[in-house]
């Protein structure tokens, strides 16, 4: 396959792999009513169409579709600018540029400019070095209209700018502003590799075939494909899960089997009859403190010793965990996605011990994460969280990193919107928002990414075996716990990646 076949190829599947993200959301309830794929309601947006079941919170105002244009290159070997979204040749086209296409939309009758947003959707990052940087936020990625007010006279920056964009998009001022500001530069996406994990996460959870590291094909890109063939473009959420199902892709029914991992020997006496197999751990865990001659390597090998004695995929698993969070985090990154085996945990709530799996016919609207985040100690290049769940413990966690004299580069804090005892409500409510910290995380910079990410919580369980699921990717990690009888502090615990390790 020569060069810009195989360009043209892996474009048109990213294209199709990010359709199966916005897909994904679609079917785990979110707002989205819609999808168009390769849609033509406004010329040269026809990538991706986003409807939204209500208006959508953009800026100071409100949109109700997304057109979404996505730009594929096969290589990290460049970065864009504001000229490249002046030139036809970024995008592809013949004759009209990104930019030029946003004006031509906003003279189309047929839509509601002022509803509507348009995103470029691209692995690339913007030249750091571009005026564009300087405008472009990051909470939502929109352009910064103020900045670029400044300056009154062609002579400035900000000036020449402007009189440089109304000039080759025939555009007055006035018009420039109402046009930059329903557009969105999506800069720094994921790449294929990573999107493809993404991807297989959205769908183990939707209970459809993950797409295996072992095959050439991916049979939902397939299948995108075959309903352009077919004059297929818009798409609803049942829809998708008749076609899914019509391919084979839901995965089926396993046998089931229970299992348990305990460290407290209080309560537990229900385990007995209930779980096929039990890591009893008391031996080397005296509540939440190694019992002497042990280490968390020995916990952590216990644990995969375990899963590799009593757990086949052939079977899917309810797993009960009665004992500290570091050690449910370790039980959930031990059986993360590449381990093959479907793991759901029974979480111990105020109405006993309840299964919190995935639902993916849940479709309630849960409450998040307040994410606040500081920079703390220059160039340091640790990172620290601290997640309250059942309460907010950031002053804690903050007094703890003082007083250690941990050098933490970034300190974020997530606390929960109703944060209490009964604020998680099930098993999709904790795998949101180990998603929602996840997806923080892997915001990191690269200096961050080579330091260690320091993690304190106070929360369920099962949030703690959703987090440690994803973590593969972290990098150096070190757990703590709270220490509720002594000092009133944190302790490290087990820390990652553990020796002999598969990462």
């Amino acid at each position: 396959m020569s060069n810009s076949i195989a360009a043209r190829d892996n474009g048109d599947t990213y294209q199709a792999m990010v359709f199966w993200i916005y897909a994904l959301q679609m079917l785990g309830g979110s707002d989205i009513e819609m999808l168009g794929y390769e849609y033509d309601e406004v010329k040269s947006f026809d990538d991706i169409v986003v409807f939204y079941k209500k208006e959508q919170r953009f800026r100071d105002t409100y949109i109700i579709k997304d057109y979404i244009q996505v730009k594929f290159h096969m290589m990290q070997t460049g970065e864009f600018t504001m000229d490249n979204l002046l030139e036809p040749e970024f995008i592809n086209a013949d004759r009209n540029s990104f930019l030029q296409q946003v004006v031509n939309a906003y003279r189309n009758k047929k839509i509601d400019f002022s509803k509507s947003r348009f995103i470029i959707y691209s692995p690339w990052r913007i030249k750091s070095d571009d005026i564009l940087n300087e405008l472009i936020y990051n909470t939502d990625k929109s352009f910064n209209l103020k900045k670029m007010q400044e300056g009154k006279t062609e002579r400035s920056r900000m000036g020449a700018l402007r009189s440089k964009l109304c000039e080759k998009l025939s555009v007055n001022e006035e018009e420039l502003y109402i046009i930059l500001k329903q557009i969105c530069i999506k800069d720094g996406q994921d790449s294929y590799e990573d999107l493809k994990k993404r991807l297989n996460e959205g769908f183990t959870y939707h209970k459809l075939q993950p797409w295996s590291g072992g095959r050439d094909t991916f049979p939902y890109c397939d299948m995108v494909r075959a309903w352009n063939r077919r004059g297929i473009r818009l798409f609803t959420a049942d829809k998708i899960k008749c076609y899914c199902k019509k391919e084979g892709l839901f995965m089926a029914s396993k046998d089931t089997a229970n299992i348990a991992v305990k460290s407290f020997n209080r309560h537990e006496a229900w385990m007995n009859s209930w779980a096929n197999h039990i890591l009893d751990l008391t031996d080397k865990l005296a509540g939440r403190e190694l019992q002497p001659r042990y280490s968390w390597s020995d916990i952590f090998h216990s644990i995969e010793q375990f899963v590799i004695t009593n757990l086949d995929n052939a079977k899917e698993y309810h797993i009960a965990i009665e004992t500290m969070l570091s050690v449910s985090f370790t039980v959930g990154r031990i059986l993360n996605s590449k381990s093959a085996l479907k793991v759901a945990p029974v979480q111990k709530t105020m109405d006993g011990f309840i299964d919190w799996g995935l639902d993916a016919d849940n479709v309630s609207q849960y409450s998040k994460f307040i994410v606040s985040c500081q920079e703390m100690c220059g160039e340091a290049a640790d990172m620290a969280i601290s997640i309250g769940v059942t309460h907010d413990i950031n002053e804690d966690v903050r007094d703890f990193i003082k007083n250690s004299g941990l050098k933490i580069g970034l300190y974020k804090n997530f606390v929960l919107e109703d944060f209490g005892m009964d604020s998680v409500k099930n098993g999709n409510h904790a795998w949101e928002l180990a998603k929602q910290i996840n997806r923080e995380i892997n915001r990191r910079s690269g200096n961050l990414k080579k330091g260690t990410l320091h993690i304190f919580i106070a929360g369920p369980n099962s949030l703690m075996f959703y987090l440690g699921m994803q973590s593969m990717m972290y990098g150096k990690i070190q757990i703590y716990e709270f220490d509720q009888n002594r000092e009133k502090t944190y302790y490290p615990t087990i820390a990652f990646p553990q020796e002999g390790e598969a990462i």
